[in-house]
């Protein structure tokens, strides 16, 4: 133990009187708050704005001077209003198509090796919140007005051969119907950390909710919930 490990465990023990007034000292500005009044609330009140302020304008520019112009450069299309407030997370040949005012809050997507040209779109006014990813292979249709939460995960396709025989044998070839295109229509809600798999189709105006692996279609206006999900309520 070291001189300054040392003194620390001499005051946390308080083993001497010098040690004790240290002690009653770093307890007492412990304790210390700066006072609360209606001056100390002026002062501190305007700091708050002036930070959320900055806070704002220096994401606002990151969005559209750096963020957002390298979305647009690698997008097929990208439409006017695009908002990023993180770096595009983009591997692989996946073509990217846009519309108006959309936003990510990050956007991450995964091209496997098994389609060539794979398509991910999204309509106009979207949302995608931070930790989505999309792992894409053949295609992903996202409609207008769609809300996608964060920490969700939107796959078309098994990325590994479901047969365990095959996967001991080192094949990695997919085989017909463990590639199949997502769909989710317009005015869809996915709620957070939600799984939405192959094949499935989500209907205008459906919602699924947090956690949920959606393995079958969910139909227009309904809500589905689980594991795997089932329709609740429309």
């Amino acid at each position: 133990m070291n001189g300054i490990d040392a003194l620390i465990l001499s005051i946390k023990r308080r083993d001497t009187p010098v040690a004790r007034l240290a002690y009653d000292a770093y307890k007492r500005l412990e304790s210390f708050d700066v006072p609360d009044n209606e001056a100390m609330r002026l002062l501190f009140g305007g700091a708050f704005v002036a930070q959320r302020v900055a806070t704002d304008a220096r994401e606002w520019a990151a969005s559209k001077f750096w963020y957002a112009p390298m979305l647009r450069a690698r997008c097929e299309r990208a439409g006017k209003g695009l908002g990023m407030t993180s770096a595009p997370y983009i591997r692989g040949h996946a073509r990217l198509r846009i519309g108006d005012h959309c936003t990510f809050s990050s956007l991450n997507v995964r091209t496997g090796r098994f389609r060539d040209a794979p398509e991910l779109s999204f309509g106009d006014h979207c949302y995608v919140a931070f930790g989505v990813m999309f792992q894409l292979n053949e295609r992903i249709t996202i409609g207008n007005h769609v809300l996608i939460a964060g920490n969700s995960d939107i796959q078309d396709s098994d990325g590994h051969p479901s047969d365990p025989e095959r996967r001991m044998r080192g094949e990695t070839e997919l085989l017909e119907g463990e590639i199949a295109p997502v769909t989710i229509h317009d005015y869809a809600w996915i709620g957070r950390g939600a799984h939405v798999l192959k094949g499935v189709t989500i209907g205008r105006g459906a919602v699924v909710a947090a956690g949920s692996s959606v393995v079958t279609d969910v139909p227009e206006g309904a809500m589905a919930m689980g594991v795997p999900a089932r329709m609740i309520k429309r």
